[in-house]
């Protein structure tokens, strides 16, 4: 008698747990989905950043500032707004970006800046400092080049250029315009 009534316990305990596992498997159905992210939402957000690269003697070479950034993981892109690239190499001309956006690529060997471009750099040994403007440009922070193939106009003392399309290399110190050059000198004094 006594191992019958064991048996119906056990039983007894056993329906009970099938029957709750087989109520939570449906419960989890029935409940509506919580927050699902879109595939293209940006997985981190930040406010009013600076970041730091610094070279292999820990000298800093390049700072990017920003009022905002998002990151997307699933193309693993990082978006600025106002972004500010400021070189930092003791050996070269400062050199300073400045765009309304900016799309960080391929693990930011890329800075693709849009709408209102503004490169300036500073004075450096005897050459006047120098600024130039486009709508869009390609910033390649670990060489200091910076392309655009829009419209650029670059200034430097009282000269000015413009062009369409440019390449420029602050560490050969050299600018290579595209097409539709169109220049005026300043005497030098």
């Amino acid at each position: 008698m006594r191992d019958r009534i064991t048996s119906v316990i056990a039983l007894l305990l056993l329906a009970i747990v099938t029957g709750t596992s087989y109520w939570y498997s449906r419960a989890m159905h029935w409940q509506a989905p919580g927050f699902i992210p879109e595939a293209a939402a940006p997985d981190l957000y930040a406010r009013r950043i600076a970041l730091t690269e610094f070279d292999a003697a820990g000298r800093a070479k390049q700072t990017l500032f920003a009022d905002a950034m998002s990151h997307r993981s699933d193309t693993d892109e990082a978006t600025f707004e106002s972004p500010r690239i400021v070189s930092r190499r003791p050996d070269q001309p400062r050199v300073e970006v400045r765009a309304r956006v900016a799309d960080v690529e391929q693990s930011g060997e890329q800075v693709r800046m849009r709408g209102d471009v503004v490169l300036e750099r500073s004075a450096f040994e005897g050459q006047a400092a120098l600024t130039i403007r486009s709508e869009e440009m390609l910033a390649l922070p670990d060489e200091d080049r910076y392309r655009t193939d829009r419209e650029v106009t670059l200034q430097r003392g009282g000269s000015t250029i413009r062009a369409t399309g440019m390449d420029f290399d602050n560490v050969a110190r050299t600018v290579v315009f595209g097409a539709d050059v169109l220049a005026s000198f300043a005497p030098n004094r």
